[in-house]
């Protein structure tokens, strides 16, 4: 009885408790991905569902055709319910002698936000290449590469889907690529590795923001020599007349890059800190300069001053004598 009634749980449960795995290959080129259906297997049992495909061996297929190993967890909207989400955590780099990529994954979508079914397409390389998938539930993968089944791959109620040639931006070739946001409360070390982009795909430094940054405090470790020689004896000062010849010519100050290389290149945070540095201790000397200059010339306009009211006592002292006579 017992035994009955669990064989009837089960068929009534249908897929969401089933296992599936596997093995799929995709026709076509081997420099384009292909549309592959698979199916939210767990969604009716309102849980993600966990969809392994991987390919172990590098020289599967053909020599050096490459190794991924990628796990997709996701749920899919189904004429708009929220919850959806798509995961991938794709390891796939160095596939050729640690020097040649062989990327397998080029995007992904869920194709239910128009429509009732279950699917989600995933976009893999074709030219006869084999991927071994596993799942806890039923994902029953359907291969579009032109020969299996036709091309475009219709989604219900909204757009086709043919292959591509290039991988989409938001695919993380080599580890994560999460939807959601991200929250760290622990206060321990993180540590990355590698350049972080921020707001871009493509950072061209260990750090590349592509918007505004605000913070309380920005402290830059100080790799220009700090500008304090131009305080020294032996220190080539340019005279103001170079300085405004140099202006003239060039319409920016010597050694300040000019406003074209900035928007072309940058600006170099720390060196320009120096190089501004550097021009308020020159102008610092300039104005020192200027100020003996001008006691100087006060001085010497004082002593005239003393002269001309001296001669001034004396002549008007000339002029009282000779009134006198």
């Amino acid at each position: 009885m017992n035994r009955l009634l669990t064989l009837l749980f089960l068929l009534l449960a249908g897929p969401n408790f089933a296992q599936q795995s596997g093995s799929f290959t995709i026709g076509g080129d081997l420099d384009k991905f292909y549309p592959v259906k698979f199916q939210d297997g767990a969604w009716d049992a309102s849980t993600a569902t966990v969809l392994e495909v991987g390919r172990a061996a590098v020289h599967l297929n053909s020599d050096w055709r490459g190794s991924m190993i990628a796990k997709f967890t996701f749920h899919n909207t189904r004429w708009g319910n929220g919850a959806k989400f798509m995961n991938a955590d794709i390891y796939q780099i160095y596939n050729k002698l640690n020097v040649q990529n062989v990327l397998f994954v080029a995007g992904w979508r869920d194709a239910t936000p128009n429509n009732g079914t279950y699917d989600l397409i995933i976009l893999l390389r074709g030219g006869g290449t084999t991927y071994y998938f596993k799942s806890g539930n039923i994902v029953n993968p359907t291969v579009y590469d032109g020969i299996q089944h036709p091309l475009p791959l219709q989604e219900e109620g909204w757009e086709s889907h043919t292959f591509k040639t290039t991988v989409d931006n938001y695919v993380n070739s080599g580890g994560n690529s999460n939807e959601g946001t991200a929250f760290f409360r622990g206060t321990g070390i993180n540590y990355f590795g590698g350049s972080v982009g921020i707001g871009t795909y493509t950072p061209d430094e260990v750090l590349t923001v592509n918007g505004k940054i605000h913070a309380k405090e920005v402290r830059i470790d100080n790799i220009v020599p700090a500008p304090d020689y131009v305080f020294k004896n032996d220190y080539r000062l340019l005279s103001l007349a170079e300085t405004e010849n140099y202006i003239r010519m060039n319409s920016h100050l010597p050694e300040v890059p000019s406003a074209h290389e900035m928007e072309l290149k940058g600006v170099n945070v720390n060196e320009m800190q120096m190089l501004l540095l550097k021009k308020v201790e020159e102008l610092t000397l300039h104005l020192i300069k200027k100020d003996h200059e001008l006691k100087l010339e006060k001085d010497r306009n004082d002593k005239q001053e003393m002269k001309i009211s001296a001669q001034n006592r004396k002549i008007n002292a000339i002029m009282y004598k000779l009134k006198s006579l």
